[in-house]
């Protein structure tokens, strides 16, 4: 994905998501996540991958990051 931030609305919340710098050429990039400007979690994710494949990847993160966490919740 040649885009370094992206923003994806999940279960009528807003995400931003992020890729941090890399420090080696053959690190996976990784994406800090942030809902209303709070930090959640970083999620790896290649850059080889399609817009549509990263949105994919990223809803399928958000669903098992909220499922593991029950405590967490989604409306503000």
């Amino acid at each position: 994905m040649r885009h370094r931030t992206r923003s994806l609305t999940w279960q009528g919340q807003s995400f931003h998501f992020q890729c941090l710098p890399t420090v080696g050429a053959n690190e996976t990039p990784l994406w800090a996540v942030s809902r209303g400007g709070e930090f959640i979690g970083t999620m790896a994710c290649s850059s080889e991958i399609s817009t549509r494949d990263f949105d994919v990847r990223s809803i399928g993160w958000l669903g098992e990051l909220f499922r593991e966490s029950p405590r967490l919740h989604l409306t503000p």
